[in-house]
């Protein structure tokens, strides 16, 4: 497949594990693990994979501002933050908190993008409603100070930062050969740029596994009309036709909301971690993998079965002193 020109930031390929102990404790299919927690340190998990192809176009733009949004313990906003510095590029991160004041500690993502010089703005969730609009008054302000911005959405969720995982499918193509069938592969979904390009890389890719996003806050159909959205930007750039077959969106597993988590969830994160050794991020890779337990316990994969979970990333969410638990 024909990509947009893309900078080499993630260290890739990321390893394709086979996860036995977690295998047989949940008494399910044979569990392999896509290792996106490790495209490296402080720009760990998918988002690095979709930055790629934003920053690459940010440079040839002449650009000197990166513009972006998030929550305030976005993974997207840490890794762009943490990705802008060598490159010579200054970061605005617009962060969405309950009231629209900074965070009473700084912690987790958010302490990472301060130590990186992001500058940090703080939206209500009302005027988070209205982040494009926002984000290009922001870069008005940048135009009229001299500057030449680049907006990056939510998540690095468009056309472009798709590319990333549709170039991730083709790493895990190869991966896959020689193996067994998978009867799924499964991640986390959300903004809908990651499984956007899931699904058109293995439309592309003739891949029979379905595409599996587990809905960690929204219902599936916000997301399936964010992944649209995406194909439909990508197929008036590229000329090409969207998939014929999207990914299948479970959000019965959406549980209490975004970043909320019961006691019974964290502790079926905690089992995972114990048999495999990898940190979760509570509110998107750890909440798949409560979806996918579920899953199997509902019988949807079978002894028999291969599944691929897609680790995303947001081991630094672990250490967050104030995530919030209900029940």
């Amino acid at each position: 497949m024909r990509l947009p020109a893309r900078l080499s930031l993630a260290r890739l390929p990321t390893p394709l594990q086979r996860m036995d102990r977690l295998s047989e404790a949940w008494g399910g299919p044979t569990i392999w693990v896509k290792r996106d927690d490790l495209t490296g340190f402080e720009v760990s998990g998918n988002k690095i994979r979709k930055l790629e192809f934003h920053l690459a176009a940010a440079l040839g733009a002449g650009a000197d501002t990166l513009i972006t949004c998030g929550a305030a313990q976005s993974n997207h906003c840490r890794a762009t933050a943490l990705a802008a510095p060598p490159l010579g590029l200054e970061t605005i991160a617009l962060l969405r908190t309950p009231d629209g004041n900074p965070p009473a500690r700084s912690e987790g993502n958010h302490l990472l993008m301060e130590i990186a010089g992001a500058r940090i703005r703080y939206l209500t969730p009302a005027e988070y409603a209205e982040r494009d609009s926002v984000m290009a008054g922001v870069a008005g302000e940048v135009r009229a100070s001299g500057g030449t911005p680049w907006v990056i959405p939510e998540g690095a969720s468009d056309a472009l930062g798709m590319w990333g995982y549709v170039a991730a499918m083709e790493e895990l193509a190869a991966q896959l050969d020689g193996l067994p069938p998978m009867a799924g592969i499964w991640h986390a979904a959300s903004s809908g740029g990651t499984t956007a390009g899931m699904a058109w890389g293995a439309d592309r890719l003739g891949m029979e596994a379905p595409v599996v996003g587990c809905c960690i806050g929204e219902p599936a159909a916000d997301v399936m009309a964010r992944v649209a959205a995406i194909w439909a930007e990508a197929a008036t750039a590229t000329g090409e036709e969207p998939p014929e077959r999207g990914p299948l969106l479970i959000d019965d597993h959406v549980g209490l909301g975004y970043g909320l988590a019961t006691r019974e969830e964290l502790a079926i994160q905690a089992e995972a971690t114990r048999l495999t050794g990898m940190l979760l991020d509570p509110t998107y890779t750890g909440k798949a993998l409560v979806g996918l337990k579920r899953e199997i316990g509902a019988g949807r994969y079978g002894p028999g079965d291969h599944v691929v979970f897609w680790h995303t990333g947001g081991g630094f969410a672990a250490f967050l002193e104030g995530f919030r638990v209900v029940r």
